[in-house]
């Protein structure tokens, strides 16, 4: 049966151009807003997921920001630690000066004076090495966190000890070190300083110094004293320095392995910030990277769908004037 408007094509055909046209309109809205998801019911899964992750990178943004904090923070300390080891560096030119024999008492007093300096200097380099008040140098330690899963890192440097100067040790060539009887020795590790002793049995205390032979053995790593002419321990002031002893020079060899320790452990925390400042900033590239295919329009796919709509909308509405001629025919028969 043929009746106007009956036709199916012309309803067919106008669904069809609402749905293109809903379509062109999401696809304008996309390419507007720069999102791919413009409605609540859009990729909703993908949108939380999208949102996790795009917390997690601002988690590590500010874990970024805390570890290049930390990094000036070492960088600082090593600085100070290179201006400490300068001050070793004089302090051995200072002994070695005072061993001159032909050293007047003003020479002496010259010498002296800026041993003192140097020795202040450096315990106020190491006690001032702080960051935003924070002491770096003290042993204690400064945890910085790198944000979530980022891990964090203890920022741990042992403050500096001054050593003490051991009085009436004995070196290779003195007579107490020809013997075999070790009982009249004194050895140990440590950096307190030894009271003296009297007796002359077999006595252990903390002291650490560089292997001393004795007849023909190396004794470990310390220097051995004759136990009953033992005298205490002092701190090591600018007048053992110019005087250009032997227990000095022990002192000044301790100071600086003291101070290169802090050295090592300071560009050991230097490396792994910088290790991990690395790792944050692949990681968080990678999760921006993520997001952004989560969450962000693709432009030129979407400008393609935009431009199909565009070109199905006038090929539709075309379509719809002939869907609605048909009736428009029958009228015509109607009328002949």
């Amino acid at each position: 049966m043929t009746s106007i408007n009956a036709g199916g094509a012309f309803y067919r055909v106008q669904n069809s151009l609402n749905q293109n046209s809903e379509n062109v309109s999401k696809s304008m809205q996309r390419l507007a807003s720069g999102q791919q998801n413009i409605a609540p019911g859009d990729r909703t899964a993908s949108s939380a997921v999208a949102w996790g992750m795009k917390a997690e990178a601002a988690s590590l943004k500010i874990g970024i920001q805390n570890g290049t904090e930390a990094m000036q923070a070492v960088e600082m300390l090593n600085n100070d630690i290179q201006a400490m080891n300068d001050i070793v560096v004089r302090l051995e030119e200072l002994h070695a000066l005072g061993t001159n024999g032909f050293n007047t008492t003003t020479d002496t007093a010259a010498l002296t004076a800026e041993a003192n300096k140097l020795m202040t200097e450096i315990g106020r380099i190491a006690d001032d090495a702080k960051w935003k008040g924070n002491a770096i140098a003290d042993g204690t330690g400064k945890t910085v966190g790198f944000g979530r899963n980022g891990g964090s890192l203890s920022i741990n440097v042992a403050d500096l000890v001054i050593p003490y100067l051991p009085v009436g040790f004995n070196t290779v060539g003195d007579s107490i070190l020809k013997s075999t009887n070790t009982a009249n020795f004194v050895t140990g590790t440590g950096s307190a300083p030894i009271a003296a002793v009297t007796n002359s049995g077999s006595i252990t205390n903390d002291r650490d110094f560089p292997a001393v032979a004795v007849g023909g053995a190396l004794y470990g790593t310390h220097v051995f004293v004759d136990a009953t002419n033992r005298q205490a321990e002092v701190s090591l002031a600018g007048s053992h320095v110019s005087g250009g002893s032997p227990e000095a020079a022990h002192a000044l060899l301790e100071l600086k392995q003291n101070v290169d320790t802090m050295s090592v452990t300071a560009g050991a925390l230097y490396n792994q910030v910088s290790n991990v400042m690395s790792h944050l900033g692949s990681l968080n590239a990678g999760y921006a990277l993520d997001v952004a295919s989560k969450m962000d329009v693709d432009f030129a796919g979407e400008t393609t769908e935009l431009a199909k709509g565009q070109i199905l909308a006038q090929a539709g509405t075309a379509m719809l004037a002939q869907a609605n001629a048909q009736g428009q025919g029958m009228l015509a028969l109607i009328q002949s």
